[in-house]
């Protein structure tokens, strides 16, 4: 049986939704971006060109308030950390853009490129969500499996900043009887967490840092899929 906010408390998005919260996590990632062009004659425009769409689509009743109010604000309004923080929700986009089969697995040390998203996931087209054949999502145990790989790297993470050093991260994962835990054969050196070609003990911090912030909001999402809640922001995370 599972506890409050953990995944399976509740039905899991169906291939529709999953579908609509990808458009609004790309559209609350744009809006960060959107804060380094704020001094651009157009940028009030293309905000404008975006909540346009978002209503047109009916996907503006898919936003949750903080999104809503964050999507609204002027351009150049926003602060630091919201800015960074809605910047990392294309991490989440390609989660689920990844269950609905739009874009192949990527490593716990690449970043998620909005490029490679936004054409598959149709951003900012009137017919996003009227394709001729429905969305559909990837199996259940594909999902789960996704899920206790992105698990096990935050975990490794997060475990890393408490008690820096080496571990046996392989072996962790292969015994961890507190959670479901998976990892790539292509995710480890010499048995610990690699990080751009090393393991993470010799990993510049800045990576360790960036590999963090991706590996928080992948496992968001994932645990999302898995039903975890229904309100994206409510799903707790490691902290």
């Amino acid at each position: 049986m599972s506890g409050p906010g953990e995944p399976g408390r509740h039905p899991r998005p169906q291939a529709h939704a999953v579908l609509c919260r990808a458009l609004v996590l790309f559209s609350v990632a744009a809006r960060a971006a959107m804060e380094a062009d704020a001094a651009r004659p157009d940028a009030a425009d293309w905000q404008a060109r975006m909540l346009a769409w978002l209503e047109r689509t009916g996907l503006d009743r898919s936003l949750e308030p903080g999104e809503a109010r964050l999507l609204q604000s002027p351009p150049g309004s926003l602060g630091d950390a919201d800015t960074r923080d809605a910047s990392w929700r294309a991490e989440g986009v390609y989660v689920l853009a990844w269950a609905l089969g739009a874009h192949p697995p990527l490593a716990h040390d690449r970043l998620a490129d909005p490029n490679d998203l936004a054409g598959p996931l149709r951003f900012l087209d009137d017919a996003a969500l009227d394709a001729p054949e429905a969305p559909s999502l990837r199996a259940e145990h594909e999902v789960d499996g996704f899920l206790a790989r992105q698990l096990a790297v935050h975990w490794r993470l997060r475990e890393y900043s408490l008690r820096p050093g080496p571990m046996d991260f392989a072996a962790v994962v292969a015994t961890g009887g507190w959670a479901r835990l998976d990892i790539d054969a292509a995710a480890l050196l010499d048995r610990d967490l690699a990080i751009d070609g090393d393991t993470i003990d010799r990993a510049e911090p800045d990576a360790i840092l960036r590999c963090t912030s991706i590996a928080s909001e992948r496992h968001r999402a994932a645990s999302w899929l898995a039903g975890a809640d229904p309100v994206y922001s409510r799903v707790e995370n490691i902290t």
